[in-house]
């Protein structure tokens, strides 16, 4: 517990005084916790007409009686002088479960109606940060994960931060009490079936038995956890910047390799989070450095890790979304030659392009664009030859995962290029001589 700290009042106080923001958000559950920083906060702020003080309460739907939880939120915020926006959100339960699908349409609609610049504050605290790190610890996790719940981060426009994580919440409930009140209780939070009640409700209070001190102290690892977890992003981001092919946003699998094994492992880490993804697993890293870091040079092997995929191509190492089966295409592409977005691939064909590449389109008619089905042949060189386009594209920079999005354009029943690969002798524009 940070020193001098004794009461929600004066975590917040603290907090506020070391900020300088002039639009504060409470995300209002209207259970305990969230209504005694609401209450603190609009004591605080109430009166500093340079503040804005606003709450958001979301309605998962979950449960019979959410209606009422709206209205009580929407009574004790007319009580407080605080406005209230309210969202009903609809919670995906297949993908992870109800606790994770909650939480994900909770912070998709927390981000919605961020503004920018505001901060988002939550009434998570010491006894929330103390359950987390025995969750991610009983999860195999390494400092990033037992780094838990960050005190303050960036999100969406402005911020989320949680200025209580140092009080217990045993000093949450003497100021609700002490302040006469009225909170909604989730009867869900005495479901032994989730992992974080079994936690809450059962294991930290035998631990607290022998060891008093047991959620500060569990917080105060967290909290170590994450300087160490700051220390190997430094170090992570140093390592990137000299594994990443210039340019591009592929790594180099000759220069991962070089790397002692865990300084590799925590780049590519550290690469999966800047693209916004979900940490791989150590079994995930250690396949990937199986099937395609230390393997042969033309594997087309791939390591799928839940909404994503790692796949390798030649020396380069690719960060993927979960590739979606590819759907054959056929566009018409008549003269003057306008843009043509082929939508199966998103990718747009312009006359401009078609003169960079060299590429003579015909006066009139039109071009016959389609996806590669298999057999073709284009004609190349002098003297000319056939030659079949899976070798042009084997030979070619693409990946074997985009070569059957790369648009074929034909005049007539003759292929005349592959787009952005190869043009046929026949349909080469003629350059004049001056």
């Amino acid at each position: 517990m940070a020193s001098g700290v004794s009461s929600p009042a004066e975590a917040l106080t603290q907090y506020l005084q070391s900020q300088d923001a002039t639009q504060y958000c409470i995300a209002y559950s209207a259970g305990m916790d969230s209504h005694v920083l609401l209450h603190v906060a609009a004591e605080l702020l109430n009166e500093r007409p340079d503040v804005e003080l606003r709450a958001v309460h979301i309605d998962h739907g979950l449960q019979a009686d959410s209606e009422q939880w709206v209205r009580h939120a929407e009574f004790v915020c007319d009580g407080l002088g605080v406005p209230l926006v309210t969202r009903r959100v609809v919670v995906d339960t297949t993908r992870d479960g109800v606790e994770a699908g909650a939480r994900r349409a909770r912070y998709e609609a927390f981000a919605d109606i961020m503004m920018p610049g505001e901060q988002l504050l939550l009434a998570q605290h010491a006894d929330d940060q103390a359950e987390t790190f025995l969750l991610q610890a009983l999860r195999g996790s390494g400092p990033d994960g037992l780094a838990c719940i960050p005190r303050k981060r960036t999100f969406a426009d402005g911020f989320m931060a949680r200025p209580l994580l140092n009080c217990t919440q045993h000093m949450l409930s003497d100021y609700a009490h002490g302040n006469g009140l009225r909170w909604m209780e989730d009867t869900s939070n005495t479901d032994l079936r989730f992992d974080r009640n079994f936690i809450r409700q059962d294991i930290l209070p035998l631990l607290r038995t022998r060891w008093p001190a047991a959620t500060q102290t569990l917080s105060r690892s967290a909290m170590r956890c994450a300087a160490a977890s700051q220390t190997l992003q430094d170090v992570g981001l140093e390592d990137l910047e000299l594994v990443r092919v210039p340019g591009e946003n592929q790594l180099s699998i000759e220069a991962l390799n070089k790397l002692p094994r865990e300084r590799g492992y925590n780049a590519i880490r550290l690469w999966v989070r800047q693209a916004g993804l979900r940490m791989p697993r150590l079994q995930d890293l250690r396949e990937l450095s199986r099937s395609l870091l230390h393997a042969g040079h033309e594997t087309a092997g791939l390591v799928n890790v839940r909404d994503y995929e790692f796949r390798r191509h030649r020396d380069w190492l690719y960060l993927l979304p979960g590739q979606l089966s590819k759907e054959p295409f056929t566009h018409e592409w008549a003269a003057p030659f306008d843009d043509l977005l082929i939508e199966e691939t998103g990718q747009l064909l312009s006359k401009a392009a078609c003169e960079q590449q060299g590429l003579e389109l015909p006066e009139k008619g039109c071009i016959t664009v389609r996806s590669r089905v298999g057999g073709e042949l284009i004609k190349l060189g002098e003297p000319a030859y056939h030659k079949a386009v899976k070798k042009v594209l084997q030979e070619s920079a693409v990946p074997p995962w985009q070569r059957d999005s790369v648009p074929l354009l034909y005049v007539g029943d003759r292929l005349a290029a592959v787009w952005n690969i190869a043009v046929a002798v026949d349909f080469r524009a003629v350059t004049e001589i001056a």
